[in-house]
């Protein structure tokens, strides 16, 4: 089996040279050792986000739960703080209470450290649920980066300052060296330096940044002493500031270095004057610069990117930016992310975000912001059109990738005044209920409901799409009641396929409320609605399912197995895997209770292997408890010991231990005093905490074997 380490943590490759920084690094582990929270904070582009990752990289070690990034710049709603930082964890959202409460219950038992990256434009948000998890959670770490700190009393400071620049040489009246201390902001017009010697990259972190970025844009970069006077003149206009460095630094695809900060020096005094640049004005100073130098295309997709809140792929570019004013869209692409005015991220590409915010004031004066925007807003409708449509079939591991990747600008999409918001937050049904963000999905079902005009016709879709969550977090009588108004709605409009998911969650709610002889009938007319519309979706499959559990749970052991091989050949003949893990599960408890041993074991290995590709910890969990149970029968105690062990360290490392319905209890109570009979007490809880300690992977590839 693949290792899929998801559980770990989620800190990025580093995509470029790490420069100095040792001092700032050193003291971050040292509050982190003594402190609960630390915020770094600094101007705009001084390296709060690289030396906060460096530092969590580097200590790592001390946290059995995992280092977590959550990146903020991109988000607008404080509101969705706890969801954003739940979703990087990896928290299901299966409870119907506040997810801030939720979370911080998770919380209160780990040993981990969070990143909050870019806070500055969240603050309250922040301070208020950091102060939250502090106060329940003695064993998490938090690093806060943002440009004010956040203000609570347990509040560690880092001030980062911009790199020390290369003092500036020049021949004393009796011709030897002497330097300059140049700290602080830089006067305009400083006349170019005669060094002795050349520079030495070695002795200036600034000087090193500068020339390791170049590297990459100018391979064959002069290092003559006139070259490096030139790159140490660069630095010093910079003040050090390490992402006007890189600006800089990215320039030199057009330019010699030696005319590069010539260039620069005249950009600075027609816009400045000879006055000294404020430090906090270098960055929006550097940036206009490297504005000025790029071409009038990657000007023009400079601003209209600036639409995207977080990362965004090449098809998304090109979607939403791309006319015959920018015919290659690709290309400008790299030619930006070679300029360091984009970030290469797995999947695609972000804007930094002091980059994005001057694309935005450009967009503003090109007056396309309305059309970038509902350009935008339609884009991520087609994206989630297309998930819906494509789960069916063999790529849903890669939707998932991709609709995680992109929810920062699904949330700003998903904004309640948009015209799509009603039909996008039913779309997206896929996302919240299959995997799993119930209680994101209800803040953004709930709000486009309240503004959604009754002669929407995307009414139905969204009312089914809510009532399928709340049956899911155990809400049956608020599921019921919109599934009823759904399937009205829809019925109304003529909407069948509409009605037949509708119908399904009404199956749904009589199969959790325990009317198992409503649930047939329920799910002949789900069929019978998609037959009318046509349609091929993943809920035909789901609603089999839901038909097969109810016989299960009636003990018609053989009617269950006929209809989950039904959904088996649905589902393989489209590739699909998601519904099919889902029936695995329940073939695998009609197997065995027909003492079909083997046939139930494999059965629940398929589901596990599924389950735990999708990411879906309670699919995982389950799984492991069934196949724990299966060991019992086959009179394999250390099995079952073991399978046990790592079952509860699964509950509990995915905060699901309030997921455990009472169905569950009575096999895995049955198994347990199986194999303590087999094994004795002591063994038993011996082979029980060997479970226990294995980590998920280990744990999952045991279960598997």
């Amino acid at each position: 089996m693949e290792k899929i380490q998801w559980w770990r943590g989620n800190l990025p490759a580093e995509t470029n040279g790490f420069i100095g920084r040792e001092s700032e690094t050193r003291r971050l582990l040292r509050f982190l050792a003594g402190t609960p929270l630390t915020t770094v904070t600094g101007v705009g582009g001084v390296g709060k986000s690289r030396i906060a990752v460096r530092a969590a990289r580097e200590g790592q070690e001390h946290y059995p739960d995992g280092t977590w990034l959550v990146e903020l710049s991109g988000e607008r709603d404080g509101d969705l703080l706890a969801h954003t930082v739940a979703a990087v964890l990896g928290l299901p959202e299966r409870s119907a209470r506040s997810q801030a409460e939720t979370l911080v219950e998770f919380l209160a038992s780990r040993r981990l450290l969070l990143l909050l990256d870019a806070c500055e434009h969240l603050l309250p948000a922040c301070r208020d649920l950091v102060g939250q998890i502090l106060a329940a959670a003695p064993g998490v770490r938090i690093i806060a980066t943002s440009r004010r700190p956040l203000g609570l009393p347990q509040e560690a400071l880092l001030h980062v300052e911009p790199f020390e620049t290369p003092a500036r040489r020049t021949k004393s009246a009796e011709g030897t060296e002497d330097t300059e201390d140049t700290e602080g902001a830089v006067p305009v017009g400083e006349p170019p330096d005669e060094p002795e010697r050349p520079e030495r990259p070695e002795e200036n972190d600034a000087l090193r940044l500068f020339l390791d970025r170049a590297g990459g844009v100018r391979p064959a970069l002069e290092t003559t002493r006139t070259g490096m006077a030139a790159a140490a003149r660069i630095c010093r206009r910079l003040d050090g500031v390490p992402l006007a460095v890189e600006l800089a630094a990215g320039c030199l695809g057009s330019l010699p270095v030696e005319r590069l900060a010539d260039h620069l020096d005249d950009h600075f005094e027609v816009s400045h004057g000879r006055a000294p640049v404020p430090r906090d004005r270098i960055v929006r100073a550097a940036i206009g610069w490297s504005h000025e130098l790029c071409a009038p295309e990657e000007r023009l997709l400079w601003a209209r990117l600036s639409v995207f809140a977080g990362g965004f792929d090449t098809a998304a570019a090109e979607w939403v930016c791309g006319d015959e004013h920018l015919d290659d869209v690709p290309a400008l692409l790299e030619s930006l992310a070679e300029r360091f005015l984009l970030v290469r991220v797995p999947g695609g590409y972000r804007q930094p975000a002091t980059v994005r915010e001057y694309g935005e004031e450009r967009l503003a004066l090109l007056g396309e912001e309305a059309r970038l925007a509902q350009r935008h807003r339609y884009h991520y409708l087609d994206l989630a059109r297309r998930a819906e449509a494509d789960w069916y079939g063999p790529a849903q591991e890669e939707w998932a990738a991709r609709l995680a990747f992109s929810m920062t600008d699904l949330r700003l999409a998903l904004d309640p005044a948009s015209p799509t918001s009603v039909e996008l937050a039913g779309t997206l049904w896929i996302l919240w209920f299959c995997l799993g963000r119930l209680n994101e999905g209800r803040h953004h079902m709930a709000r486009a409901i309240e503004a959604a005009p009754v002669t929407d016709p995307g009414l139905p879709r969204l009312l089914w799409a809510d009532g399928c969550v709340a049956i899911a977090q155990g809400e049956l009588e608020v599921g019921r009641r919109r599934a009823e108004e759904a399937l009205s709605a829809a019925l109304d409009w003529g909407d069948y396929a509409a009605a037949g998911h509708a119908q399904l969650r009404l199956a749904s709610s009589s199969l959790c409320s325990g009317a198992l002889e409503d649930v047939e009938p329920c799910v002949e007319r789900v069929r019978e609605y998609f037959r009318r519309a046509d349609a091929a979706t993943v809920s035909e499959p789901l609603a089999l399912v839901t038909a097969a559990m109810a016989v299960t749970w009636r003990g018609e052991f053989d009617r269950a197995v006929s209809v989950l091989k039904e959904v088996q050949r649905l589902c393989d003949a489209r590739g699909e895997r998601w519904a099919r893990a889902c029936g695995d599960y329940v073939l695998s408890i009609a197997q065995l209770g027909l003492g079909r041993v083997a046939e139930a074991a494999e059965a629940a290995r398929q589901s596990l292997d599924v389950k735990w590709r999708l990411r879906d910890a309670a699919g995982v969990a389950q799984a492991v408890d069934q196949l724990a149970v299966i060991a019992a029968v086959e009179g394999d105690g250390r099995r079952t010991a073991r399978l046990q062990g790592a079952g509860v360290r699964l509950w509990a490392t995915f905060g699901l231990q309030g997921c455990r319905s009472e169905g569950m209890s009575e096999p895995r109570t049955v198994a347990e005093r199986t194999a303590r009979q087999l094994l004795g007490d002591e063994t038993y809880d011996a082979v029980f905490a060997e479970g226990y300690e294995a980590d998920p992977d280990a744990a999952v590839a045991y279960a598997l074997h």
